[in-house]
């Protein structure tokens, strides 16, 4: 039976499953209720318990445990997220009674994929959730409301400028551009993309009012070409 609380099931025990889980600690009404994972699954349920997010029990696969969630959210890799979206909709079409589907960016490696992943959702009538936390950042949106008054005398914002950091990648599989999609540029770039895009939208216009007509972009490889950094990324997350 399914308590009063939105019961959660990851699909994903990685790096950025345990960074949700993490934020789930500041939140009511939810529970870690369900994980499926090739690796790490017991871990991360282990974790859920001690951190008190949930009776968190580990599922063989996403069909069972779909059908004992409220919701399923999807941390597995790049490539895997069409075919996990398949396995949820598979389940909702054999009774499992899901109230949403949420996805971790990006959307998918390419543009196919990304609409692949909304026609299976929009198929069995699903909610959905893409999760871009850039958009929802006090910051951005505490700018975005000072400028506002502004926009209104002088029209809205024509450019935006945003950059991008972190110590990862932090699995081997981000390596491969097979399996990733498209170097930082679909891992970090979705996010300078998405907030420019925010914040350059028209006051009191909704976030798909601007579209791109055009796009032009150089793109390197900067740091992970260096052979230092390479060294030390090797023997934490299997670079090449």
């Amino acid at each position: 039976m399914r308590s009063h609380a939105l019961n959660y099931g990851f699909v994903g025990a990685g790096f950025v499953a345990r960074f949700h889980a993490s934020a789930l600690r500041q939140l009511r009404g939810i529970k870690l209720a369900g994980v499926t994972a090739l690796n790490g699954a017991p871990e991360l349920a282990a974790v859920a318990q001690n951190w008190e997010i949930g009776d968190t029990t580990v599922y063989k696969s996403v069909a069972d445990m779909a059908k004992q969630v409220d919701v399923v959210a999807i941390f597995a890799p790049n490539y895997a997220r069409v075919p996990v979206m398949e396995e949820i909709v598979a389940a909702v079409k054999a009774g499992a009674q899901l109230k949403g589907v949420i996805c971790e960016k990006p959307l998918g490696r390419n543009v196919a994929e990304a609409r692949r992943l909304v026609d299976l959702a929009t198929s069995v009538n699903l909610r959905t959730a893409y999760f871009e936390n850039q958009i929802f950042m006090k910051p951005v949106r505490t700018a975005v409301a000072q400028l506002e008054p502004v926009q209104k005398q002088m029209g809205p914002l024509s450019l935006s400028r945003s950059a991008e950091e972190h110590g990862g990648p932090h699995e081997g599989w981000f390596w491969d551009p097979t399996r990733q999609g498209g170097g930082v540029l679909c891992d970090m770039g979705c996010h300078s993309i998405a907030v420019g895009w925010y914040v350059l939208t028209p006051a009191g216009k909704g976030i798909t009012f601007l579209v791109p007509q055009e796009v032009t972009a150089d793109i390197a490889l900067l740091r992970w070409g260096q052979p230092g950094w390479r060294s030390r990324s090797r023997p934490r997350h299997g670079a090449c």
